[in-house]
């Protein structure tokens, strides 16, 4: 079974080696043995050297117009496997993680999922008592509330049987909330076959959960300031979830700037 990862970059050059480099450790087996993946990078127009980068690291390498929901759908488009793992550039598979998705696809009723998430800040930031708690406590109930609604965001490094992503259409056309999107229709999907309410509410057994976290990066805290950044989430996914349009979300979507180096770190900010 070979599966498909495909990341999607606007100027990652920064990130984008290690997010590669993870993706093929995901691969390898402990008796050293690879498993089958191909390597898709989809990139939306990047100033940066970031499709360089991706010339000697990837295995193909997709232009697409900016825009994630198009990038993930070319980039899916691009490729031949029979699951696909979306990944962020600024995300780090955990070693074995390919290994872990095929164990769960064993099960023919396994359709899709996602992985636990934990984030890594840069070296030179410390953290005070009272911030590195808000940030676990964040995090920690992140974890806990998308393993139980089984409703993914981009940087759970979400995965799918490829005849069920095209089954549905791939991702929206939405310029945010795409991925939020994607996972709520598969769990849809997931009940549509079952006439019994039970077994509607079996869809755990569909959708599933990989305790082996992901790491993704704390740029936009860094940059933006840790509650502002959670406070901008949780509106947005609201308002998504309450039918507002996608003009009016995009219109709260700050225009984030391409590297944190260049922001003033304060995290503490509100």
């Amino acid at each position: 079974m070979l599966v498909s990862i495909i990341i999607i970059t606007l100027n990652e050059a920064e990130n984008l080696k290690s997010t590669i480099r993870s993706s093929r450790s995901a691969a390898l087996m402990s008796t050293g043995e690879k498993l089958s993946i191909e390597v898709i990078v989809s990139d939306g127009g990047s100033t940066d050297n970031s499709v360089e980068l991706a010339e000697t690291l990837a295995d193909k390498i997709v232009r697409s117009q900016k825009g994630r929901y198009m990038q993930l759908n070319n980039g899916a488009e691009a490729s031949k496997g029979d699951v696909l793992l979306f990944l962020h550039a600024d995300t780090i598979l955990p070693r074995g993680a390919i290994l872990r998705i095929l164990k769960k696809f064993q099960n023919p009723n396994v359709l899709g999922g996602a992985f636990k998430k934990h984030w890594y800040w840069s070296p030179n930031i410390a953290l005070s008592k009272f911030l590195d708690f808000s940030v676990k406590f964040w995090q920690g109930f992140g974890n806990w509330l998308t393993q139980l609604i089984r409703e993914f965001p981009g940087d759970n490094a979400f995965f799918i049987r490829r005849e069920v992503f095209d089954q549905l259409h791939g991702f929206s056309p939405m310029w945010i909330c795409e991925d939020f999107d994607l996972s709520r229709r598969l769990l849809k999907f997931s009940r549509k076959t079952e006439k019994s309410i039970f077994k509607k509410l079996g869809y755990k057994k569909k959708i599933a959960y990989i305790h082996s976290p992901v790491k993704t990066s704390t740029r936009r805290f860094e940059m933006y300031g840790f509650f502002k950044t959670v406070y901008f989430w949780f509106k947005i996914y609201w308002l998504w979830r309450a039918g507002f349009s996608q003009v009016h979300l995009r219109n709260l979507v700050p225009k984030y700037k391409t590297s944190p180096q260049s922001a003033n770190r304060s995290i503490l900010k509100f």
